[in-house]
């Protein structure tokens, strides 16, 4: 069980015009993804499977985009308009938009299809958790790690 999960989405496009949007779910406490899904909507439906999917959690966190409001959760949820509670999915975002190319916002760089955005994704989770954990598990060599490492 996990204490703080924080939720947001992010988006990017697929051929330069089909909007598809990244669904994040980080826990707070190690910053790893415990939970992602890439579509091209965000409907209440996607992100209540997402929920159920991932490890339950006594607190979720997230902005106040509607939809976040109308599904079922496993412990209390909390809207915000401001980012008090959502720092660490924001940085996490920040730091998928860093490494990732395509989820640049102002990048001419874009996916040529939702199967190659997930594929990529699959494959840098695997790299940011396993990085996370290492940060989280030794505090004191934190400064010797590089994401890179995990790749």
């Amino acid at each position: 069980r996990v204490e703080v999960i924080e939720m947001d989405e992010l988006y990017s496009f697929v051929e330069r015009k089909n909007r598809i949007y990244v669904i994040t779910l980080v826990n707070r406490e190690k910053r790893q993804i415990v939970g992602y899904d890439i579509a091209f909507d965000k409907s209440r439906e996607r992100i209540q499977k997402l929920v159920d999917s991932s490890p339950k959690a006594d607190h979720y966190y997230s902005d106040a985009y509607s939809a976040y409001s109308e599904i079922c959760y496993y412990g209390t949820h909390t809207a915000l308009k401001n980012k008090s509670q959502t720092y660490t999915v924001e940085g996490v975002n920040s730091d998928l938009r860093q490494y990732i190319p395509p989820l640049r916002r102002k990048s001419k760089c874009f996916f040529r299809s939702i199967e190659t955005a997930k594929a990529v994704f699959k494959i840098f989770v695997n790299a940011f958790n396993k990085f996370a954990l290492a940060k989280f598990l030794y505090p004191h060599l934190k400064s010797s790690f590089a994401l890179s490492y995990f790749i």
